[in-house]
């Protein structure tokens, strides 16, 4: 009889159990009794699939698969790896300037994992998968394995963090108040990061444009300046400043666009950037003309209806500044260039009614000077209310005659402008016009009417030695000259003019009679260029055939061969093409200066685009736009450095403008380029500027805005070539296009060395200062020198830094740290302040093996966890959560035990000191304790040293009371203690910080410094409710807060 085999069931091993996908691996089984039934089941079919008859299995996916075989009740199992790489995530959207860490799980025997971004100028990531964004955008992140062989992708997003623009107004010298920005800021806030704004910092404006004050009551009571370090809170709690008392004083001869940059942070640790544009606007500016060296006389009623515009009441004086020497001078009782009375002194009330009066006031420009002067003043009306505003003055050369010029068509007509004559008045004798008498022109060449009418009809003829006025009846403004009918040629009207001060000038209108209907405009550009239509050429030519301004125009449409009209054309993108049925208009859509001709690819020659157009008055003309399509080229090219401005040379535009039209230029505008690339600046130094260059300004190469003040200042990420399209006008008025193409070299420099902490004690690594030195492709690191450290708000760098008992040296500027030698950078250590959130940068100069010095930056970015890595029951209490880990971490806290902390608990005298010992780490001392403190007790050490030391003196009954809760006035009043018996020095105390919380009166008079140290100090900052519940017990989480805050300080 054979023996009972015991039924079973094994798997012989196989010598391979990783797979790739798609690959098959026979497995074997050994089955007791032999022959039994055996079946195959995976238990992840996801990864790996199996033939449940014969055992043969085939990889799927990547990761782990169990595979059992089964032989009745008996099974045996087996674990497959499908190799591959998984990411914890595969895709992610993040914000410039956040940092992020992928998780990169490997299956099978991969080796070392390598890490790639398809953009780094979007996204960069190291090798243990740490993003940084760096600009706008999309890019692929991929690990993979050495050999290539296995990867992973994450699809990243960055959004922007730059806000939109914030607008304001202001007066010139008149405050902006950012109560009324708040909402704003609080808005741009909620858009870029999703969360509610804490404070803004980093605030900056150019001087030249104005300054930010804190507090600003009056020009006598500026409050203080503004620090860019400084933080200006949306909702301020006790100590910190609130942004809503911000307030932006322009400079009182500053008028344009002041930028004042800033950065936001909000309740987390996300921060965004962006600019406010305050637009700064003179209200009702005193303007006045003049010729040469003619005295000017000022007006008092000009200043007093400006103060009524101001207050809303009458003048009372102005104190004036003078002008700069060069320019003019202000004068009192002016009567002659012999006898000039005295000069205005600039700290003297000049009074509206009284002595010394206002309108005995006159200025009389310097020698040869022509332009414009500015004369800033402070007004004062009947009660004592001041505001600012500043007289502007043109000095033109001086004449005593002028002329008039208007060009019509044969039988054509023009109606006189009255500003054309209240001009050249200004010009001759510096004051408005009044009225003008004219002479009659021969009756061949055409006659002047009053109030001609387009259907031929009309009130009068102009007859001579009468008065024609600019502001009253009969108005100059309706007289109208038609031409004889077969007349061409150019036809003299000689007259006579009197400004409002009397004084007397003489002129001519010269009115140009042209022979024909049509005209030409006339545009040049180069080969693969473009050009854009002016609106302008098409009005001037309009005015000159029909006396009227253009309403529309028809185009015929050039030969494709030649090139394309198109609307609304932008680097290769438009609306639509441009149609021979369509009208486009002047002053409504769809605009003539819209309109844009694009030669066909390496097209050269003239094209001729023949047009209609018809004038306000219904009239219709024909004309031609000759294109001339040059072989050469209108790019002009510049080279910067990384992050450095490149500055434009007027030289160079004009050359171009010569090579293109054969006339000097006059005036350039530009397109603006994408603010991702950079921003065109005017009168750029070292980030300070006038202005932001605007799309619709000209800048002339021979007066202000000058084009050789323009830079571009590339973004602080970008490197590349951007090109900026811009047209150009020369001095003869004809247009022509060209490009700027600008090479932003690529950075050069050490790479940045990023770090980033949960909020822990973060060591640095020698290494990382080695690679960013080899960035520069220079020598090897020899040496480091930090140039900037963190705010002790943020945190503190320590050097041979062992634990937050153990602190070592705190690192000060100017020493310095090797790789290899001593002291070494691998012994410093950053410290966050507890709580702290959000990014902190450290400069530093670094030497090379070449002696070349380089300049470096250390980031570090500051997180916080969701919850506590150590205790389970924080969910409740994550606003604890860091404080209570760092303390864990320092050895001064060990929890309740099974993971357990108790937050909410009452913490009791004993183990409060308990705390405080191993915090500061108290001196153990001997001799007799306190009645009620046991010698073997936990805490018995603890409270001996503190007695010896000073800080714990027990109560009346000679007792300490270890047991009882400790109060919150209590608990700072040993902390105070253990602080100064350590070796802090806290200085007087100011108690008038009790007096912002509601229950501030309730603090007993022994904790009443106590409690102000800790508020000055930010150890303690009160309840939601501004309350400081000095006499409640202090629970375990409040006392972990408390504490980290002391030991971090």
């Amino acid at each position: 009889m054979k023996p009972a085999v015991t039924p079973g069931i094994s798997i012989d091993p196989p010598a391979v159990t990783e797979i790739d996908i798609g690959q098959t691996l026979q497995l074997n089984a050994k089955v007791t009794p032999e022959g039994a039934p055996l079946t195959w089941r995976s238990e992840s079919p996801s990864v790996a699939t199996v033939n449940s008859a014969t055992g043969e299995v085939k990889g799927v996916a990547t990761g782990k698969a169990g595979i059992t075989a089964i032989s009745g009740s008996n099974t045996a199992p087996c674990e497959i790896t499908v190799k591959g790489i998984l990411l914890d995530e595969t895709s992610l959207t993040m914000n410039e300037r956040d940092t992020h860490t992928l998780k990169a799980n490997p299956y099978g025997s991969l080796g070392t994992l390598k890490w790639t971004s398809s953009r780094p100028e979007i996204v960069t990531v190291t090798g243990d998968g740490y993003l940084y964004a760096k600009a706008q955008g999309d890019a692929v992140i991929t690990v993979s394995d050495a050999s290539g062989n296995y990867q992973a992708d994450c699809s990243v997003t960055v959004k922007r963090n730059t806000a939109d623009i914030i607008f304001g107004s202001a007066g010139a010298g008149e405050p902006l108040a950012f109560s009324s920005l708040r909402s704003k800021l609080q808005n741009q806030c909620s858009s870029v990061l999703g969360s509610s704004l804490r404070y803004i910092s980093g605030l900056t404006v150019d001087t030249r444009q104005g300054t930010l004050y804190y507090q600003y009551k009056s020009e006598g009571d500026t409050g203080k300046g503004v620090g860019t370090g400084e933080q200006y809170y949306a909702d301020p709690s006790l100590g910190q400043m609130s942004l809503s008392e911000l307030y932006f004083v322009p400079k009182p001869d500053f008028s344009g666009t002041a930028v004042i940059h800033y950065t936001g942070y909000a309740s987390g640790s996300s921060f965004f950037q962006g600019t406010i544009e305050v637009t700064v606007e003179e209200q009702e500016d005193v303007s006045y003309s003049v010729a040469g060296q003619q005295p000017l006389s000022l007006n008092a009623d000009d200043f007093n209806r400006i103060c009524r515009s101001h207050t809303g009441r009458e003048l009372s004086y102005v104190i004036f500044s003078q002008p700069d020497s060069g320019r003019g001078t202000l004068y009192y009782n002016y009567i002659s260039e012999q006898n000039y009375g005295s000069k205005v002194d600039t700290s003297k009330q000049y009074k509206r009614s009284g002595s010394p009066n206002l309108s005995d006031i006159t200025f009389v420009a310097a020698a040869g000077y022509r332009g414009e002067v500015v004369i800033p003043y402070t007004g004062y009306d009947s009660n004592g209310s001041s505001f600012r505003g500043r007289i502007t003055i043109r000095v033109s050369q001086a004449q005593n005659t002028g002329d008039l010029t208007y060009t019509i068509a044969q039988g054509g007509k023009v109606t006189f402008d009255d500003d054309d004559f209240n001009d050249l008045s200004k010009a001759v004798t510096g004051y408005p016009l009044d009225y003008v008498q004219f002479e009659r022109p021969d009756s061949s060449k055409g006659a002047l009417y009053y109030d001609y009418s387009s259907n031929g009809s009309y009130d009068s003829q102009v007859t001579e030695g009468r008065s024609y006025y600019r502001s009253s009846s009969p108005y100059l403004r309706r007289v109208t000259f038609v031409a004889g009918k077969d007349y061409s040629g150019t036809v003299h009207i000689p007259f006579t003019g009197w400004d409002t001060k009397g004084n007397r000038f003489s002129g001519t209108v010269a009115v140009e009679v042209g022979r024909t209907g049509d005209g030409d405009v006339r545009y040049s550009t180069y080969r693969n260029g473009r050009i854009t239509f002016d609106d302008g050429d098409f009005n001037t030519l309009c005015r000159e055939l029909t006396g009227t301004t253009l309403n529309y125009v028809r185009f015929e449409l050039p030969d494709a061969s030649e090139g394309t009209l198109y609307y609304n054309y932008r680097n290769g993108s438009y609306d639509s093409k441009v149609s021979e049925s369509r009208n486009y208009y002047r002053s409504s859509s769809p605009y003539v200066d819209r309109i844009t001709f694009v030669p066909k690819k390496d097209f050269s020659g003239t094209v001729d685009i023949p047009f209609t157009g018809w004038s306000s008055a219904g009239e219709k003309f024909y004309g031609t736009v000759i294109i001339g399509v040059d072989s050469g080229d209108t790019t002009i090219r510049y080279q910067t450095k990384y992050g450095k401005p490149a500055a434009f040379a007027d030289g160079d535009f004009d050359d171009l403008s010569e090579l293109l039209t054969g006339e000097h230029l006059n005036y350039v505008r530009f397109q603006l380029p994408d603010s991702g690339e950079g921003t065109l600046y005017y009168d750029y130094d070292d980030g300070k500027y006038a202005s932001k260059v605007s799309a619709s300004r000209n800048y002339y190469r021979s007066s202000s805005a000058y084009l050789d003040r323009v830079s571009f200042v590339p973004d602080e990420n970008f490197y590349g070539t951007v090109k900026i399209g811009f047209t150009g006008w020369n001095t003869k008025g004809e247009r022509f296009e060209g490009t700027i193409e600008i090479t932003v070299e690529e950075p050069a420099g050490a790479s940045e060395i990023v770090y980033t902490t949960l909020g822990t004690a973060l060591p640095f690594r020698s290494q990382d200062f080695r690679t960013a030195c080899a960035a520069r492709g220079e020598g090897e690191l020899r040496e480091v020198r930090f140039t900037s450290l963190p705010s002790g708000s943020a945190g503190r760098l320590y050097y041979n830094y062992r634990d937050i008992s153990e602190k070592g040296t705190e690192v000060r500027t100017g020493t310095q740290y090797t790789p290899d030698g001593s002291p070494n950078l691998s012994d410093l250590t950053f410290l966050p302040k507890a709580g702290f959130t959000g990014s902190v940068q450290i400069g530093y100069e670094g030497t090379d093996s070449r002696g070349k010095t380089f300049r470096g930056q250390i980031r570090i970015q500051v997180n916080q966890g969701s919850g506590s890595r150590y205790f389970q029951d924080m969910g409740s209490y994550a606003w604890a959560a860091p404080y209570v880990d760092l303390l864990y971490e320092a050895g001064v806290i060990t929890g309740t035990g099974g993971q357990r902390y108790r937050p909410a608990d009452a913490v009791s005298r004993g183990d409060f000191m308990l705390m405080l010992y191993r915090a500061f780490q108290l001196t153990p001392a001997s001799g007799s304790g306190f009645p009620d403190v046991p010698p073997g007790s936990y805490y018995a050490q603890a409270i001996q040293a503190a007695r010896a030391a000073g800080i714990a003196s027990g109560y009346p009954d000679g007792g300490f009371h270890p047991q009882e809760p400790v109060t919150r006035q209590d608990a700072m009043v040993l902390l105070e203690r253990t602080m100064q018996a350590t070796g802090w020095s806290l200085g007087a105390a100011n108690t008038g910080y009790l007096s912002g919380f509601r229950d501030g009166g309730m603090v007993a008079p022994y904790a009443q410094e106590a409690m102000s140290h800790m508020i000055e100090y930010g150890i303690i900052t009160g309840t939601p409710e501004q309350k400081l519940n000095p006499i409640q017990s202090i629970s375990r989480a409040e006392m972990a807060v408390m504490l980290a805050r002391a030991i971090t300080f």
